[in-house]
């Protein structure tokens, strides 16, 4: 068994002997959330569901937590570590803003900026102050654990009510992600399960995609469903009326006859 410090001054000594595939995955991983929250602005554009534009957000603000541990393994600076932290908490709180408009359509307040200010607060305190990364990676990567495996059961329960196979895949997604979350102020922080570990996350990023993307064709799909079983409903209609045109017609069409009749009066 070997000792491991949790002083901050040990991790920047380390930072400077990053392993370049660690940096590579980095990379790739920051690429691949942008370019989720992209298509999360897309779909926003596209179709103008709040949730979407509230995705975008909470993957850009991890893509640029992504940036600022690569900032910190390639210059040992304190203050990238700092802004890594802040990146978690914000990043935690935007999973979490996402998942509240998808199940209950809250609307944003401004008073709500309050969360925000935390991170930024105890992040410095941990990191300057305390000078212990269990102290500052602690607190932030428990709540962003937690939004994720909250929002995981937000799309668990929508996928029990309306039988959604893309929101089973995004509550599993989210679930195991969330998981995945909590080893990393002891596993990824410190050099172990590395390049794996951003290779993990990837998939988790891929399945989001995937599973965005599946949500929306369900909506397309039950949008569409309705409107040809009326377009349905109305023919078949017609060709009653129409075959009952020399005989007694059926009190539907009676009904259709006349309102047509008063609408040529008019």
């Amino acid at each position: 068994m070997f000792a491991v410090s949790n002083k901050l001054q040990d991790m920047e000594l380390g930072a400077r002997v990053a392993d370049a595939s660690e940096l590579a995955a980095a990379f790739l991983q920051g690429g691949v959330t942008l370019a989720l929250a992209l298509l999360c602005v897309f779909l926003f554009r596209r179709y103008g569901k709040p949730y979407f534009a509230w995705w975008s957000v909470a993957w850009t603000l991890y893509a640029l937590r992504l940036g600022a541990i690569i900032s910190f393994l390639e210059s040992a600076n304190r203050v990238w570590l700092y802004w890594h932290q802040v990146a978690t908490g914000w990043t935690a709180l935007g999973v979490l803003w996402a998942a509240l408009v998808f199940s209950q359509q809250i609307r944003f307040k401004w008073e709500y900026l309050v969360a925000v200010l935390f991170p930024v607060v105890w992040s410095y305190v941990a990191i300057y102050r305390l000078d212990n990364f269990l102290l500052a990676a602690g607190p932030a990567v428990l709540f962003l654990s937690a939004a994720t495996i909250w929002t995981a059961w937000v799309f668990y329960r929508y996928h029990r009510q309306v039988g959604s196979p893309a929101a089973a895949l995004l509550g599993v997604a989210l679930l195991l992600w969330g998981l995945h979350h909590l080893d990393y102020p002891f596993l990824r922080a410190r050099g172990a399960w590395v390049p794996w570990g951003y290779y993990l996350d990837l998939i988790f990023v891929l399945a989001m995609g995937a599973g965005i993307l599946q949500l929306v064709l369900e909506d397309q799909h039950r949008a569409h469903v309705p409107r040809k079983g009326a377009v349905v409903r109305s023919v078949v209609s017609r060709r009653r009326c129409a075959r009952s045109a020399h005989g007694p017609l059926p009190a539907p069409c009676r009904r259709r006859s006349v309102f047509a009749g008063a609408a040529v009066l008019l």
